[in-house]
């Protein structure tokens, strides 16, 4: 189900002639070594997988973790040959089954890394992001445009296993530490901003609470997608579903056919809201810096823009996306990278 954006909620300028303050150049050439990022990371276990380990293996660690992907190690060539997604597991999922959500393959979940990332030639469909601990902050947001949510950073030249893997998501952390370097830019509100207008033809990607959870992630697959909206009858927002929410399968495909509405928490039955799935939310009028400060402190990956009607009672209309991904391509343009 699609829901189409009411682009009047939106004014149709976008992003004021503001400049690039001192602070915000200098974030953009700043070595990434010299932001501390790294330094957070330092103690963290590098999470990462060998080309020819078993799916199942590589989908627990991500979900272990909670992370949207890690590298990928080929011990036979031993170079780092690629990074795994998250959604390369729920496209595997959503393909076991047809359109009317019968199973039509066996699930193999023995079967390697290898088989679900490269194409019919035998190569690695994507290659793994790698850059040094000197390069700067423009080369990462550069990076992160080409639709990588994780790079991994370098930090010997001497030992290929010496690396640390930097978010989209740490980056923004950053920045709403430090979100003096935003300067004007911050105090923009979101319905002013260019990430807002950048598909507003596109229709907002929803899903009713009492769809199959099956139909979620194919919506998701099918879109290229990290979540979405799920709306009530009345079309209201209830909760999220998101690429991540596949660790509740734990390699069990009868989850999948469960409804949304049970799928999280299977002794809810039809009654919404599920305690502590509260989908995080702002208004058009919201600032940038407060919506990075929103997503930073409660880390997640989205958040909703939403209208307030009264349908018995107050309830909260999803009108768009904005996705870590978002923010961080907004920056980019903002910097003039792309």
């Amino acid at each position: 189900m699609s829901t189409s954006i009411n682009n009047n909620s939106f004014r149709h300028s976008v992003e004021p002639n503001i400049r690039k303050s001192k602070e915000f150049e200098s974030f953009l050439s700043k070595p990434i070594s010299e932001l501390g990022i790294i330094n957070d990371l330092n103690g963290k276990p590098l999470v990462w997988v060998d080309a020819d380990e078993p799916i199942k293996n590589a989908f627990q660690k991500l979900c272990d973790q909670s992370i949207l992907s890690c590298p990928v190690y080929c011990k036979k060539s031993n170079q780092w040959v690629s990074i795994i997604d998250i959604k390369d597991f729920v496209r595997y999922f959503v393909s076991l089954f047809d359109r009317e959500n019968k199973l039509i393959k066996l699930s193999e979940f023995d079967i390697s890394i290898r088989n679900i990332l490269t194409n019919s030639n035998g190569q690695f469909i994507r290659t793994c992001p790698m850059i040094t601990r000197n390069e700067n902050v423009g080369m990462l947001l550069e990076l992160f445009e080409k639709k990588f949510h994780r790079v991994c950073v370098a930090l010997d030249p001497n030992d290929q296993m010496n690396l640390q893997v930097v978010s989209q998501l740490s980056l923004l952390k950053w920045i709403d530490k430090h979100n003096q370097v935003l300067g004007d830019y911050g105090e923009l509100q979101l319905e002013d901003l260019s990430l807002i207008h950048r598909h507003h033809n596109k229709p907002l990607v929803t899903i009713n609470h009492k769809k199959l959870a099956i139909d979620a992630f194919r919506l998701m697959a099918d879109n290229n997608i990290y979540g979405i909206p799920v709306i009530g009858d009345n079309g209201e927002l209830v909760d999220n579903i998101s690429v991540m929410d596949s660790k509740y399968i734990k390699m069990d495909l009868s989850k999948l056919l469960q409804p949304i509405y049970q799928f999280f928490v299977p002794n809810v039955g039809s009654a919404y809201p599920v305690p502590l799935r509260q989908p995080l939310m702002c208004d058009p009028k919201t600032r940038l810096k407060e919506a990075i400060g929103r997503i930073a402190a409660h880390k997640v990956h989205r958040i909703y823009l939403t209208k307030e009607t009264v349908q018995a009672g107050i309830a909260q209309i999803p009108l768009r996306v904005i996705s870590v991904s978002d923010l961080i391509w907004d920056l980019t343009n903002f910097s003039g990278l792309i």
